[in-house]
């Protein structure tokens, strides 16, 4: 078996050799029996429909592009309504078939990226992760905000040339209510949904609900015909029809996803501004080509049998600069990782004061580096929000990275703790997850802790984790750049079972409140709130990485990618 160094240095004369598609694939076999094409998870298969719900202020892209060709961020380019070409097909590499084209029937992240590219909202999400008008043309709240009213965009058109009226927008959103989690959430608050006329509804709230947009900018949020939301109200979609620039051509599974132009499509004007503004179609048809290896996703970006790769080998970022005709960029923000403890009076974690000694114990940037190989590829910082988002706060942030062992060993011997086994599911599919667990276990044995490492499959791990009796820590990653009333742990039932009466309290007065300083102070409280109940151990926030052909332009770097306002240039 060779050695890792070995190993890499294989990688790079297969890089810079161009070997055909054969030996490349013998080659990157070899390597991975010698360890270097490591698999990084940054949230996706599993992970990203359990977690990706999955999802303001500073510009959201942040860039390290390749010694190859600059980086296609929008910034860097001329406005998508004059700057590009149309034609060509995108071959886009991603990292599995999706579970279906519906983003209401499922939460995976590769469904809704996919999918965002035919179904649009009501609202979508701006550079700093602000809800914004989509296909609505204008909002109101009355009443203190138990009243909304929205009306839509002129001329809006479905791909198969129907006018978008209140009904569709109506029998949508009641599908939503009826199918998404996010959906059912919001719904409780929802008295009242009415259609004023052909272009406007409006919501009648129980309570002020501020937050309304927040939840209609999300994917399973979107606008179909009402006789298609209609026939399949619980179940998902077996037609496509939504509103968005490109069309769907057809689905051959384990092949391609293979979406169109929409021809018809009339883009926002003025300039792209996120996930929002502009949205114009060039490719005459992008493919979406599922990849489950990473080795292979990497060789064929190389060899120019994709022009976009997604989740590639962060340990094999240097061999892919080393490709004059590749792009690379390191993405954040994206998903922040840690260990949720099981906080159900079954588990030993229920104790407070052990929660806090282990909490106490950590030092992230081993932990971090186990993980995600080297500074470039992560961030350390206290708060459930990036920041780049108008989240981010420094609440609770004492309790972050304290590396006290002294105090550690203190808390533990309050906490009554007798040395019983902490049981610590992991699991090897992902490597940020097992390698973050070595280290976290081997500073937590040092202050006097018994951890139990046990690694399973990630199927496994998730049926476990649903099981209050069965485990005490297990680790996993959140949106860094999503409201943090969208986090899947807000909710006591979702594994980590985390009940709190304050965090209530502060969710209901988020989830009414639309005063931007009165949100801040509240978000603050929040992460305190989160910290000091020692809900999970916050390690970092990782990076993903991309990659693409340097004939791509125009395309932005944000976490959740897309290909309007993309084109060649040959």
């Amino acid at each position: 078996m060779r050695s890792h160094d070995e190993a890499q240095r294989a990688l790079m004369l297969a890089l810079q050799r161009r070997l055909d598609r054969r030996l490349l694939l013998r080659s990157s076999a070899a390597l991975l029996g010698g360890g270097a094409l490591a698999s990084l998870l940054a949230a996706c298969g599993g992970e990203t429909t359990e977690e990706g719900g999955g999802a303001s202020g500073t510009p959201a892209t942040s860039a390290s592009p390749a010694a190859g060709g600059a980086s296609p961020t929008a910034a860097a380019q001329p406005s998508p309504a004059t700057g590009g070409q149309k034609g060509g097909v995108l071959r886009v590499a991603i990292i599995g078939e999706p579970p279906a084209l519906d983003p209401t029937f499922t939460t995976a992240t590769i469904t809704s990226n996919i999918t965002w590219h035919m179904f649009e909202s009501l609202f979508t999400r701006d550079a700093s992760f602000s809800p914004k008008p989509m296909l609505a043309e204008s909002f109101e709240f009355q009443n203190d905000n138990k009243v909304l009213v929205i009306t839509l965009r002129p001329n809006i058109k479905f791909h198969d040339g129907r006018p978008v009226t209140a009904d569709d927008v109506i029998a949508s959103l009641t599908r939503y209510s009826q199918l998404s989690g996010r959906g059912k959430n919001f719904f409780t608050r929802v008295a009242n949904l009415d259609k004023v006329d052909d272009t406007t509804v409006r919501f009648e709230f129980n309570e002020p609900t501020g937050i309304a947009p927040v939840f209609l900018a999300q994917v399973d949020a979107m606008i179909i015909p009402k006789d298609l939301a209609e026939a399949y109200p619980d179940k998902e979609l077996g037609e496509y029809i939504g509103t968005g620039p490109f069309k769907f051509k057809e689905r051959l599974p384990d092949r391609h996803i293979s979406l169109v132009r929409n021809d018809d499509y009339v883009p926002l004007e003025g300039a792209a501004d996120g996930y929002g503004g502009a949205r114009v179609p060039y490719f005459d048809e992008i493919r979406f080509i599922p990849v489950p290896e990473q080795a292979v996703r990497g060789d064929g970006l190389v060899t120019d049998e994709f022009d976009f790769a997604e989740q590639l080998s962060l340990d094999n970022y240097d061999a892919f600069t080393a490709e004059p005709d590749l792009g690379l960029q390191v993405t954040l923000p994206y998903y922040f990782y840690g260990a949720h403890f099981n906080k159900s009076q079954e588990s030993i974690m229920s104790n407070l004061k052990l929660r806090q000694a282990l909490l106490a114990a950590v030092e992230m940037d081993p932990i971090a580096k186990a993980g995600f190989s080297r500074s470039e590829f992560y961030r350390l910082y206290s708060s459930m929000s990036a920041p780049e988002t108008p989240w981010h706060t420094e609440g609770g942030a004492e309790y972050y990275d304290q590396k006290n062992p002294e105090k550690a060993k203190q808390l533990l011997q309050e906490s009554g703790y007798d040395g019983r086994p902490i049981r610590w599911l992991s699991t090897k599919e992902y490597s940020y997850n097992y390698n973050m667990a070595l280290v976290l276990k081997q500073q937590l044995e040092a202050i006097g802790a018994v951890i139990d490492l046990q690694v399973m499959d990630w199927a496994t791990l998730v049926k476990t984790r649903s099981q209050r009796d069965a485990w005490d820590i297990f680790i996993t990653g959140h949106e860094s750049y999503q409201h943090p009333v969208l986090q899947p742990y807000m909710n006591e039932t979702w594994p980590g079972f985390w009940s709190n009466a304050r965090r209530d309290e502060l969710l209901q007065q988020l989830m009414g409140e639309t005063d931007e300083a009165k949100i801040k102070e509240l978000v603050t409280e929040l992460d305190k709130v989160w910290w000091e109940d020692a809900a999970m151990i916050k390690v970092c926030e990782g990076a993903t990485l991309r990659g693409y052909r340097t004939r791509l332009k125009g395309y932005a770097n944000l976490p959740d990618w897309f290909f309007w306002n993309c084109w060649f240039e040959e």
